[in-house]
């Protein structure tokens, strides 16, 4: 099995992959290999299963790898009603005529994370569950300071592709293959990540804010809008001494209790595998109640609809012992936007306009023009390649 785009540690492919499949099926021996797929492929190596992200799966369809799983799915009688939305939705999405190309495996969930050392010293109160868009630029203003030489910033400016997923908003005309970017919909999302450029100490000296240290190593940011389990791991590894706790991430007052989509991860079966029979035995497995157990309680959030092991998420890290994960995770993912091979390359672009933004070197109109047109050209350069 090749990882492409999951971050999991030795460790946890062992206790979460290798050993109970071990024992479920002693026949099976699962490989971890972490090779970059374009190399495995051109080596005529392409591995039976590959994991993927939706951000990812335009590229093992452009290498021709994903095989329909539909009729192992119906052989082997898997309920794919158990799983979460709106994961399974986007992956039924991808097949026109009832395909399956991926079996879900694991999700992500968005959080606020908050320092409580930055806020008691700035007396502060500390972020609520239900927070509103409003209320957290707020709280950022007022956590976004200069003490003796030192910036502290009350959060990071979001990408506006984030703000785009909230409000499940679509990148590319399907029908036209032209971006969806120069219209009032995407301006009203780059004035609100221009608001958050416009706080007073949020750009120094034409500096753009830093990354995800300042929150998780040097404590000079009070908030960071975040995966929760790629922060809990950013966190550990900057020694665990953060006082921090969490809450669900902040929703727009129009789209109540809703936010960031959890993207879509799953298991594919390549076409060219010699044991698609027992490959598909092996994702099954992992996307079984007895794996994603173990998985939820520890590492990642069950991709099953099921409040009793959700209920239990992350309960066995030592690190979250305490804190509000219930809470963070009350609130719901938005739809996905519909499958589409040049999602990833328009996102790209609209992300890359971050720069303009923040020196007000361009003004919104302009920037929106701009990217349209790039990102058009883009598209018709990868449709010209694939003729």
């Amino acid at each position: 099995m090749t990882p492409y785009f999951l971050n999991m540690t030795d460790e946890e492919y062992d206790r979460i992959m290798i050993k109970p499949l071990a024992a479920k099926y002693p026949h099976i021996t699962l490989k971890i290999v972490k090779e970059d797929i374009n190399k495995l492929v051109a080596a005529g190596q392409t591995p039976d299963i590959i994991y993927s992200a939706n951000s990812r799966f335009s590229v093992l369809q452009d290498l021709d790898i994903p095989s329909d799983l539909s009729a192992l799915v119906k052989s082997h009688n898997m309920d794919l009603s158990k799983f979460s939305s709106p994961n399974i939705d986007w992956i039924k999405e991808l097949g026109t005529k009832g395909e399956i190309y991926g079996i879900p495996f694991a999700l992500n969930q968005m959080a606020l994370f908050y320092n409580k050392d930055l806020f008691d010293k700035r007396g502060v109160p500390y972020p609520k569950d239900g927070i509103t868009w409003d209320e957290y630029i707020a709280l950022v203003k007022k956590m976004t300071y200069n003490d003796g030489g030192v910036q502290f910033r009350g959060s990071l400016p979001p990408n506006p592709e984030f703000i785009a997923r909230m409000k499940s908003m679509p990148l590319v005309d399907e029908k036209t293959n032209k971006s969806l970017i120069n219209n009032d919909a995407f301006k009203s999302v780059l004035e609100r990540v221009h608001e958050f450029y416009q706080i007073p100490g949020m750009v120094v000296d034409g500096k753009l804010p830093p990354g995800q240290d300042s929150f998780v190593k040097d404590q000079q940011t009070a908030m960071y809008l975040n995966w929760i389990p790629d922060t809990l791991g950013f966190i550990q590894k900057a020694g665990g001494q953060l006082n921090f706790d969490l809450v669900g991430a902040p929703a727009f007052q129009d789209k109540p209790g809703v936010t960031i989509d959890p993207g879509a991860q799953m298991m594919v079966v390549s076409k060219t595998s010699k044991h698609k029979e027992e490959a598909f035995e092996v994702i099954q497995f992992l996307a079984s109640p007895e794996v994603q157990m173990i998985l939820n309680r520890s590492s990642r959030l069950t991709v099953l609809a099921d409040e009793s092991i959700r209920k239990d998420f992350l309960a066995d890290l030592p690190l979250t012992k305490g804190k509000n994960i219930q809470g963070a995770l009350a609130i719901k993912p938005a739809k996905m936007a519909p499958p589409n091979p040049y999602h990833v390359l328009v996102a790209g672009k609209i992300n890359g306009v971050v720069s303009n933004l923040a020196s007000g070197a361009k003004d919104v109109n302009t920037i929106l023009r701009e990217t349209q047109e790039d990102a058009d050209k883009a598209i018709e350069q990868e449709v010209n390649k694939k003729k």
